[in-house]
C-alpha cells in the first residue's frame, strides 16, 4: 500500500484541538472530503455561517476557544480547505448526501443542520434547514436510501455492453416512497437515549438567485425549520454509547447499538418508515422499529466495546465489533454475519391450519454467528469498509486504523491481515499525534485518515486480486455518475491506454446507452486528456452549443415533416456539398427562422463556434507535422474527430441562415482584403476534412496555413490550475510520498509554461465567450480545471435563449465545485 500525501495544517496545531480529540471526516460521491476540528485559533475565513445556535449563515463570527468548525476539501487539492460553519456545540456526525451537494451536522443538544453549497460554490455555503430534537444528543443520522444501486463485478470486466457488466440492484427498494413510487429525501437520527428521529427534506430550493460578489451574501434566504418525528426505538428508553446504522434492501435500516450498562448486549432493529394519511390530504410521516436477532456476547474481561459497524457484504448482513483492551495494549475486531436456518419443529406443534393445508416441519429463525476474529497490536481509532456494492467476498476489504499511525488492510469473514502500513510513528517530536478517523473514497480506491491536529493522510487502498479493474472503475463511474478522481490519481501512468479503451468500449454500446451517459463520459474524458496536456474542453462546449442551438429550431409544417429542421440538415451535409450556399438552397429556410433579438443575444456563442473552426484549421499542418516527425499522435484531437467536424459543419450551415435574418450575429474578424467570407472558407475547409480526418490532403494543409495571412486568428484560452490531476501532479505522484501545506499552493504543481497571447493577463469567462479585464470582480471558476464563469450571468440575460444556455452551467463540464473569486 503506498502512501499518497500528507497535508500539514498550520491552524490546527496542538493548542487547537481539544482532549476529546473529536475528528470527524466524511467523504462524498464528488470526492469532497468534509471534516470537522475543535479550534480555538482564528481562521481567515467568512464563507461559512455559524451554526448550532440559529446565526444566519456568512455572518462574520469571533471564533472562541470552544468552537468546533466544519471545514471540506477536494482530494485533487488537499491543500486548499474552505470552511462550511463554525458552532458553539460539539459536532458529533457528520453525513453526506447520497448525491453528495448535502451536508448533515449533527449536534451534542438535539439540533442538525443540512447545508448546501451557494451557486455550486464550494467555499460558500448556506444553511438550507435545521430541526431540533431537545435535550438529546445526536448519535447517529442517515440520509434516505434512494433505492438505487450498481453491483460491480470484476468477473465481467471482459463484458461489451454496460447492462452486462453492471446489474442493477432490483431487490433494493427506497427508504420512503412518496406519491407514484417516487424515493424521497429525508433524514433518519438517533439520539444517545435510544430515541428515533425522521423528517423529510422538502424541494430545496436552488441556490442560483441569490449572491452576488464581494463578500456580500445577497438578499437572506429562507432556512427552513422541520419538525421530526419522534419515537422510541426499544419499549424503554437506554444509554447508547455505540451505534451503527445502515440500509437495507427491502427499504428498512439496520440499527446496532450497545449500551452502557450491557456491554454484553448489541441490540439490533429493523427501523422502517411510512406515510400515513389519505392521498391529496396531509400525509404524516410514521415510524415503526421491530427488534431483531441479537448478539449476546460472551465474558469481556475488562474489554470495552469501541466500534460497531453494521455494513453488507457479497449480500450479506455483516456488524464489525471491536473491543478496547483494559490495559491499552491493543484491541481486538470481531466479525459476525447473520446467517438463516431452517429450524425443525416437533410432530405436535406441525398442525396444519387446515384440513389441506400441509404440516410446517421447519421454520426460518435468524442468529449471529461470529466468523472471524484478530488481535490488534495498537488501540482502533476507526474502521471502514469497502463502498462498492459487491458481488463476491473476495473483492470487499476491512481497513483498520490504529491508533499507532498504521493501518492494517484484512480479508472479510477470515479477518487475515492482507496488509500493513505504518505511517509517521507516534513519538514526543510529532507532538504525539494519532489517527482519529478515515473514510474511503466513492470506489474504494483511496483511504483518507485524519490525525487528532486535523491533518489529512492519503493512501492507495485498490481492491487486491482483480488486474485490470481500472478500465472497470472509470466505467463505473460512468454508469452511476460517482466521481472517478481517486481513480485517475492511481492510474496517472497508463492514461493514454485506459483512453483508447473506454473511448473505444462506450463506442460499441448502443445509441440509446450513448447519448443516456454521454454527459458522464465527456466529463471523464475532459479530466483524463487534462492529464494528458491534450485540448478536449471544446468539445463539450461545442456539443452544448449545438444542443442549445438545435433546440431554437422549429419545423415551419408541423402535418408534412416526418424529421425535425436539425435531422434534415445532418442529410444534406451527408452529401458533402463544399459550398454553403448551395446547402442552404436546398433547405427549407423558414426551419431555421428565430428572431433576430435572440440571434444577436447569441452572437458571442456564434463568435465561440467559428474560433474554434478558424484554430482548428490553423494549427492542422503543425499537429499533422508533428505526428510525422515523432511517429505518434494524440488520443484526442478534435481535428481528427468526425463528429466535432460534422457538428462545426452543421452549425456555420445555420449561422450562415441567421446571418441574413440579423446580420450582427455574425462573427466578426480583421481581414487583411475585403472580399473574404469568412464562414465560406470554413465550410469549404471543414468538409475536405471531414472527407478523410486522419490523412488530410496535401493541398488542404497548403490551404489551412494560408488562413494566418488571409485574417487575423484569435488565440485560445488556456485554463491551468495547480491540481494533481495535472502533467505535473502525475510527475510528482510518481516521485514519491508528497508533503502539502494548508492554504499554500505547492510549487511542484504550477503550470510554468507561459504564452504570449492577445490578453495575456486578461481573464476570459469561457461560457459566455467575453473578455473580462485583469480584475474581475464577481467570477467563479471551477476548482479542477480553471473554467471561468461569470457570477449572477443568469440574472443580466434578456433572452430565454440565453438563460437556457447559462442554466447549463450549474456545475461545471469537468464534474468539480465552482470557487466564488471576489
Amino acid at each position: 500500500m503506498t502512501i499518497l500525501y500528507k497535508v500539514e495544517g498550520k491552524e490546527f496545531s496542538k493548542d487547537s484541538v481539544f482532549p476529546h480529540k473529536m475528528v470527524l471526516c466524511s467523504v462524498s460521491t464528488r470526492n469532497i472530503v468534509a471534516f470537522s476540528a475543535l479550534q480555538s485559533a482564528i481562521v481567515p475565513s467568512s464563507h461559512g455561517g455559524e451554526a448550532g445556535d440559529g446565526s444566519l449563515p456568512g455572518a462574520g463570527l469571533a471564533v472562541g476557544a470552544s468552537n468546533s468548525h466544519v471545514y471540506v476539501c477536494d482530494i485533487v487539492t488537499p491543500w486548499e480547505y474552505y470552511k462550511v460553519c463554525s458552532s458553539k456545540s460539539l459536532i458529533s456526525v457528520l453525513q453526506w448526501s447520497p448525491n453528495g451537494e448535502q451536508l448533515l451536522l449533527g449536534f451534542v443538544g438535539g439540533r442538525v443542520e443540512i447545508w448546501q453549497p451557494k451557486n455550486q460554490s464550494i467555499n460558500l455555503w448556506l444553511l438550507q434547514c435545521h430541526a431540533t430534537v431537545p435535550s438529546e444528543d445526536i448519535v447517529q443520522a442517515l440520509f434516505f436510501h434512494n433505492g438505487k444501486g450498481v453491483i460491480f463485478n470484476p468477473q465481467k470486466k471482459d463484458h461489451t455492453y454496460y447492462a452486462e457488466k453492471f446489474e442493477r440492484q432490483e431487490q433494493q427498494k427506497p427508504t420512503l416512497c412518496g406519491f407514484g413510487g417516487v424515493p424521497s429525501e429525508g433524514c433518519v437520527l438517533l439520539t444517545s437515549s435510544g430515541l428515533l428521529a425522521a423528517f423529510g427534506l422538502p424541494g430545496l430550493q436552488k441556490t442560483t438567485t441569490s449572491g452576488g460578489g464581494g463578500g456580500a451574501e445577497g438578499p437572506a434566504h429562507e432556512i427552513l425549520e422541520l419538525t421530526p418525528t419522534l419515537h422510541s426505538i426499544g419499549i424503554s428508553r437506554s444509554f447508547i454509547e455505540h451505534c451503527s446504522m445502515s440500509p437495507n434492501p427491502s427499504g428498512a435500516l439496520n440499527v446496532a447499538f450497545s449500551c452502557g450498562w450491557q456491554q454484553q448486549l448489541v441490540q439490533c432493529f429493523r427501523v422502517s418508515l411510512s406515510l400515513e394519511g389519505e392521498l391529496g390530504l396531509e400525509q404524516h410521516l410514521t415510524i415503526k422499529s421491530e427488534s431483531q436477532a441479537s448478539i449476546f456476547l460472551g465474558p469481556l474481561d475488562g474489554r470495552r466495546i469501541s466500534h460497531l459497524k453494521w455494513t453488507r457484504v457479497a449480500s450479506e448482513n455483516v456488524i464489525f465489533i471491536a473491543y478496547a483492551c483494559p490495559d491499552g495494549s491493543g484491541s481486538q475486531l470481531e466479525q459476525w454475519t447473520l446467517t438463516r436456518r431452517h429450524q425443525s419443529v416437533h410432530a405436535l406443534l406441525q398442525g396444519g391450519g387446515g384440513s389441506n393445508s400441509k404440516p410446517n416441519e421447519f421454520v426460518q429463525s435468524e442468529s449471529w454467528e461470529q466468523v472471524g476474529k484478530v488481535q490488534l497490536n495498537a488501540s482502533l481509532a476507526d474502521i471502514s469498509v469497502t463502498r462498492l456494492s459487491v458481488s463476491a467476498p473476495d473483492c470487499c476489504q476491512v481497513y483498520a486504523i490504529l491508533q499507532d499511525n498504521s493501518v492494517q488492510v484484512l480479508e472479510p469473514n477470515s479477518l487475515k491481515q492482507l496488509n500493513h502500513t505504518q505511517f509517521e510513528k507516534v513519538s514526543d517530536a510529532s507532538g504525539g499525534v494519532r489517527f482519529v478517523s478515515g473514510d474511503l473514497t466513492p470506489t474504494s480506491q483511496m483511504l483518507l485518515i485524519f490525525d487528532s491536529h486535523a491533518q489529512l493522510h492519503a493512501m492507495q487502498a485498490p481492491l487486491v486480486k482483480q488486474t485490470g479493474s481500472s478500465l472497470l472503475l472509470l466505467e463505473y463511474c460512468i454508469v452511476t455518475g460517482c466521481d472517478a478522481s481517486d481513480v485517475l490519481l492511481l492510474n496517472l501512468g497508463n492514461l493514454e491506454a485506459l483512453v483508447e479503451k473506454l473511448t473505444d468500449n462506450f463506442t460499441r454500446q448502443p445509441s440509446y446507452v450513448r447519448h443516456y451517459y454521454y454527459a458522464n463520459f465527456l466529463a471523464l474524458k475532459s479530466n483524463l486528456c487534462r492529464v494528458q496536456q491534450q485540448e478536449f474542453d471544446n468539445l463539450i462546449i461545442l456539443h452544448a452549443i449545438s444542443t442549445t442551438f438545435k433546440s431554437l429550431l422549429r419545423p415551419s409544417d408541423l402535418g408534412f415533416q416526418d424529421k425535425g429542421p436539425a435531422d434534415n440538415l445532418a442529410i444534406k451535409l451527408a452529401e458533402s456539398i463544399p459550398d454553403v450556399d448551395t446547402v442552404m438552397l436546398n433547405l427549407d429556410a423558414k426551419d431555421f427562422t428565430v428572431e433576430p433579438v435572440m440571434l444577436q443575444s447569441l452572437q458571442q456563442l456564434i463568435q465561440w463556434v467559428t474560433d474554434l473552426a478558424l484554430n482548428m484549421l490553423h494549427r492542422l499542418p503543425e499537429e499533422v507535422m508533428k505526428s510525422k516527425l515523432s511517429g505518434k499522435r494524440p488520443n484526442y484531437d478534435i481535428s481528427r474527430d468526425i463528429v466535432a467536424i460534422g457538428s462545426l459543419r452543421e452549425l456555420l450551415v445555420m449561422i450562415r441562415i441567421w446571418g441574413l435574418l440579423n446580420t450582427q450575429c455574425l462573427p466578426v474578424y480583421t481581414k487583411t482584403m475585403d472580399n473574404i467570407d469568412v464562414l465560406v472558407i470554413l465550410f469549404r475547409l471543414l468538409t475536405r476534412l471531414a472527407q478523410n480526418p486522419a490523412e488530410p490532403d496535401e493541398m488542404l494543409l497548403d490551404e489551412c496555413s494560408l488562413l494566418s495571412k488571409q485574417l487575423l486568428i484569435p488565440q485560445p484560452t488556456k485554463f491551468s490550475p495547480t491540481t494533481l490531476l495535472s502533467a505535473q501532479g502525475f510527475a510528482a505522484v510518481k516521485s514519491g510520498q508528497l508533503q502539502f501545506t494548508s492554504l499554500v499552493e505547492p510549487t511542484c504543481l504550477q503550470d510554468m509554461e507561459t504564452e504570449e497571447v492577445v490578453f495575456s493577463r486578461s481573464v476570459k469567462d469561457g461560457v459566455s465567450n467575453l473578455q473580462l479585464g485583469a480584475r474581475p470582480t464577481t467570477i467563479r471558476r471551477c476548482a479542477r480545471c480553471g473554467f471561468v464563469f461569470v457570477n449572477n450571468a443568469s440574472k443580466v440575460a434578456k433572452t430565454s435563449a440565453l438563460k437556457a444556455w447559462f442554466s447549463k452551467w450549474l456545475h461545471c463540464h469537468c464534474g468539480g465545485f465552482w470557487k466564488q473569486i471576489n
